[in-house]
């Protein structure tokens, strides 16, 4: 799949499809809306790459997510 822009991933989230995003493509300011988004829907959000995310950037995309995001 070609990269999306955060507006195209939040609206695919907000109709309930999971998605899988690669952090090193993504700012932790992308991945938050995303993540709100996918928690409205109740849809899965998986972020990879998470490993140079800071853990205090990690608690907000899991707060905002709630429960909906998940890292590799």
């Amino acid at each position: 799949m070609a990269e999306k822009n955060v507006s195209e991933l939040m609206a695919i989230a907000r109709a309930g499809g999971g998605l899988k995003l690669n952090a090193l493509h993504y700012t932790i300011d992308d991945l938050l809306p995303i993540a709100r988004a996918a928690a409205e829907a109740g849809a899965p959000l998986c972020v990879v790459n998470a490993l140079d995310i800071r853990t205090t950037d990690l608690v907000r995309l899991a707060s905002e997510g709630k429960g909906c995001v998940s890292f590799e």
